[in-house]
């Protein structure tokens, strides 16, 4: 974890106060937001557009990278799911960044499937870094007050 951690963390963590759902993420890759998940969470055009995956298509089209996002990095506002950490691995990110659990999420906002993310990146083809709770206080605040 670093500086620049904290400052792209504050940033999903900032489009998840604004956002329809209380979810952000964004990709970054060599050194440049490429992504941004912004207004489009879940379920604004179906049940499966989730933050990171949002995010990741933003990316895809803004920088014409599709399937070429090796090495780019997650910042997210919450723990990835299953399916959003499926497609994180798919595109083979070097890191994640998230702040609030799905536990998290859980208590404070909306039932979740509690997944073990370590075992989950055990199916990376290469190692890939997650930094946990990066502002988890200021993640959870937005889970909670989004959940009253």
């Amino acid at each position: 974890m670093n500086n620049i951690d904290e400052q792209y963390i504050d940033i999903a963590i900032e489009i998840s106060e604004s956002a329809k759902y209380p979810y952000g993420a964004i990709v970054v890759k060599d050194g440049e937001i490429i992504g941004r998940s912004d207004d489009k969470t879940l379920m604004e055009t179906s049940m499966y557009s989730h933050a990171e995956l949002e995010a990741i298509e933003s990316a895809s089209k803004n920088k014409n990278l599709y399937g070429d996002l090796k090495g780019a990095i997650m910042y997210v506002s919450c723990e990835p799911c299953m399916m959003c950490m499926g497609a994180i691995l798919y595109e083979e990110f070097s890191k994640v960044v998230y702040a609030a659990t799905l536990q998290d999420s859980n208590d404070n906002y909306c039932p979740e499937m509690i997944t073990n993310i370590d075992e989950l990146a055990k199916y990376s083809k290469e190692k890939i870094e997650i930094i946990k709770g990066l502002h988890r206080d200021k993640a959870v605040k937005v889970l909670r007050m989004r959940g009253e």
